[in-house]
């Protein structure tokens, strides 16, 4: 029996924040607008309309520099509550074609359609049916992509956006990225595309042609991975991570952008407190913590470590997101914001491991006592050194309640 070509289906909705807000108010449709993260000078674009971005918006791009090219542009704040509705209908729909499905909750579905095709047909023709279902039930129309891998999906869905069909047969993958813009290929931000536009290179297949050595010389330590991802080369699995699970985000804008390591970890602990105490009040530990960091230019970066035991303590917390932005901030650059995501979620019991160590049950109890006084009389009642160091270290820590005299 041969080998089973794999079959992946990317779904791409662009601008997904922007297209649920069109969904939910029509009165938005056909109009420029813009969701933002915050108002005033620091602002950013986090997603817009296609017709904002016709008149010259882009992702990324400064509030205040938007609302120039727009009069009376509509800001509109993030809905991080019909985005997971919106999310939850989506899954609805991806669950009855694909037994194992990956979702971003952003607005990138991966659905892996490999041996399917008896129950619902060829892979393209089942990925034309998700996209008329998503369309009579949710009201989206995503671009998608039926390709041998999640990568070359990824890229094929950005050159049809911001809807349509295409399907990259198995073996067509370098005569279908040899030509496409380098600015398409997944890794490739601003300043690795000014590296390569000083050396020449325009063209994904340009730089699939470098040698090990040419690649490294160019980009660092990451040449050859960006190098194979221009080659089309990923064994990535579809993986259901997060999907369907309980989770809890919590997000801090810096009030000044900051590369002040005590600062961070300020504010990390602050996050660890604020989701800590939400989670442990439904009684709820955490199996996953991730971060999502965007730099003074706009840039997300993103890691996450996946823990042997649950973590629960706003100690534990906060150690495990120090480790996670260690390794996830390797730009020399001020940090604009910070998202704490507590996933992987399961039923937490108190009751102490059979070997549990005095230490484990004396910081339990302290942070039981801890909880009592803050459901009380308010989180900022009772926080910690860290925290309040970091908010008197200057103004990039400007937290609700907590005085940085």
């Amino acid at each position: 029996m041969g080998n089973i070509n794999r079959a992946v289906c990317h779904l791409n909705i662009i601008g997904f924040r922007a297209a649920v807000a069109a969904q939910k108010d029509t009165a938005l449709r056909g109009r420029p607008f813009v969701v933002a993260g915050a108002t005033g000078g620091r602002a950013l674009v986090l997603d817009l309309s296609p017709e904002a971005l016709r008149e010259g918006i882009s992702p990324g791009m400064a509030l205040a520099a938007a609302e120039r090219l727009v009069r009376d542009l509509p800001v509109l704040a993030p809905d991080p509550a019909s985005y997971a509705a919106m999310n939850r209908e989506m899954e609805k729909i991806a669950s009855v074609y694909a037994p194992i499905y990956e979702n971003d909750q952003f607005g990138n579905l991966y659905l892996d359609l490999t041996g399917t095709a008896r129950l619902f047909g060829p892979a393209a023709d089942c990925a034309s049916r998700i996209l008329r279902e998503m369309l009579e039930r949710v009201g989206i129309r995503p671009a998608a992509a039926v390709a041998g891998n999640k990568l070359v999906g990824k890229i094929a869905t950005r050159t049809i956006r911001p809807m349509g069909l295409i399907q990259i047969q198995a073996g067509g993958e370098p005569d279908f990225l040899v030509h496409q813009d380098l600015c398409l290929l997944p890794g490739m931000g601003p300043s690795l595309l000014r590296t390569a536009a000083v050396t020449g290179l325009r063209e994904i297949g340009e730089l699939a042609c470098l040698s090990d050595g040419e690649a490294i010389a160019l980009f660092g330590k990451h040449g050859r991975r960006l190098r194979d991802t221009a080659r089309g080369i990923d064994d990535s699995p579809v993986v259901a991570a997060f999907l369907g699970e309980r989770r809890i985000e919590k997000h801090l804008e810096l009030a000044e952008d900051t590369l002040d390591f005590d600062v961070i970890r300020g504010a990390l602990m602050f996050l660890a407190e604020t989701g800590g105490i939400e989670m442990r009040g439904q009684k709820w530990g955490a199996g996953a913590v991730a971060l999502g960091i965007v730099y003074a230019d706009g840039v997300r970066v993103e890691g996450q470590e996946k823990l042997r035991r649950l973590c629960v303590t706003d100690r534990d917390i906060a150690g495990v997101a120090e480790r996670v932005y260690l390794k996830a901030v390797v730009r020399r650059l001020r940090v604009r914001s910070i998202t704490l995501t507590l996933g992987d979620l399961r039923p937490l019991g108190w009751s102490p491991d059979l070997f549990e160590i005095a230490e484990d049950t004396k910081q339990r109890k302290l942070q039981e006592a801890a909880d009592k006084v803050r459901n009380k009389y308010g989180l900022a009642m009772l926080t910690t050194g860290a925290v309040l160091a970091a908010s008197r270290r200057g103004p990039a820590l400007a937290l609700p309640g907590v005085s940085n005299a």
